[in-house]
């Protein structure tokens, strides 16, 4: 079993290109002992034509960064240098979280290499009738079953429930969800099976998530 630290941010404006890279170098670094992955929108939404600025609580950008759970029985040794390559992760929201793949890609990157497709993230907040408990038992073991049947297009899925915040800005959350696409055609045109599927889906997801 494995626990993550996710990084919940807004990606410094502008193009990916400039940053990108160095936020990559600067992340493995840092985390030498981790898989560290960085999922970011190819779009600024705040450079689109006559776009709406999202809200404070919008994240445009995710870093996980995963490691094995005995490393985590102690915390991590401070860095004392300062790397300007992460600064626009300041404001970020962090989460420790497990890390629970339902259905792993057939082809993953290779290291320090970029995954093809898309991946569609969700954040999760449980219904208030339920407990955290009961919270995670429906998600994994009602709905992701629902997911792998309805969601045609998927080439991946992975949760993360979410068991502590790690910073006071955290917005409560339970869960984050990885929905992977091998192509933004798969994403667009199958992400339900049929009508029927997409009815299942969000008549579950009213069960157990305060979709609000």
């Amino acid at each position: 079993m494995a626990e993550a630290t996710l990084l919940l941010a807004r990606r410094p404006r502008g193009p990916i290109a400039p940053w990108l890279p160095r936020s990559l170098a600067a992340l493995a670094l840092r985390f030498r002992d981790a898989r560290v992955r960085l999922l970011t929108a190819d779009v600024d939404p705040r450079d689109l034509a006559g776009a709406t600025l999202p809200p404070p609580a919008h994240f445009d950008t995710v870093v996980v960064i995963e490691r094995p759970r005995s490393p985590w029985s102690t915390p991590p040794a401070p860095v004392a240098e300062r790397d300007d390559a992460l600064d626009w992760l300041t404001g970020a929201r962090g989460y420790r979280a497990e890390v629970r793949r339902i259905l792993e890609r057939p082809d993953p990157p290779p290291p320090g290499g970029r995954a093809s497709g898309l991946v569609f993230v969700a954040t999760a907040v449980r219904a208030a009738s339920l407990s955290a408990e009961a919270f995670d038992a429906h998600w994994r073991d009602r709905h992701a079953p629902l997911a792998l049947a309805h969601h045609a297009g998927l080439c991946g899925y992975e949760q993360f429930p979410v068991r502590t915040p790690l910073t006071a800005s955290a917005t409560p959350i339970d869960g984050l969800a990885l929905l992977h696409f091998p192509d933004p055609g798969a994403y667009r045109d199958r992400f339900y099976d049929a009508a029927d599927g997409r009815d299942a889906i969000r008549a579950d997801t009213v069960r157990f998530l305060d979709v609000a």
